[in-house]
């Protein structure tokens, strides 16, 4: 675990599993994404929300397509869900979300599980999983 990615994946677990523990499921998300960021910040931690998602596709460019809920040390995507289910398009939207803006690691951070390990998943665009 050598790489920064991989260092703050760690911490932004930490921090969501400390949050999961004590709010529980069942809140907006962005109530957690705030939280999260919160917290991260007070970590000493560079986190930016809703960061434009710019596209371009041959001659047409799109400078917002989506916002990404986070982005944590310029380095890691991090998106936020509450929802029940896990579901295979968050992990493929976050792994979009990254390579569309050049990152190495995305996230998924689901609060919205019993277990919030259940919910937490990496997006590598050029990383191990």
């Amino acid at each position: 675990m050598d790489e920064p990615e991989d260092r703050i994946a760690s911490i932004i677990y930490e921090v969501g599993e400390m949050i999961h523990r004590q709010l529980g499921p069942g809140l907006y998300e962005s109530v957690y994404r705030d939280i999260l960021a919160y917290e991260l910040r007070k970590r000493g931690l560079k986190v930016q929300i809703e960061v434009p998602v710019p596209l371009v596709w041959d001659e047409l460019k799109f400078d917002r397509t989506y916002a990404a809920d986070m982005v944590v040390e310029d380095l890691v995507v991090v998106e936020v869900k509450a929802v029940p289910e896990q579901h295979p398009i968050h992990k493929a939207q976050a792994l979009t979300h990254t390579r569309l803006l050049n990152k190495r690691l995305g996230l998924v951070a689901n609060f919205g599980l019993i277990l919030f390990k259940q919910g937490f998943q990496r997006a590598a665009n050029g990383m191990p999983e």
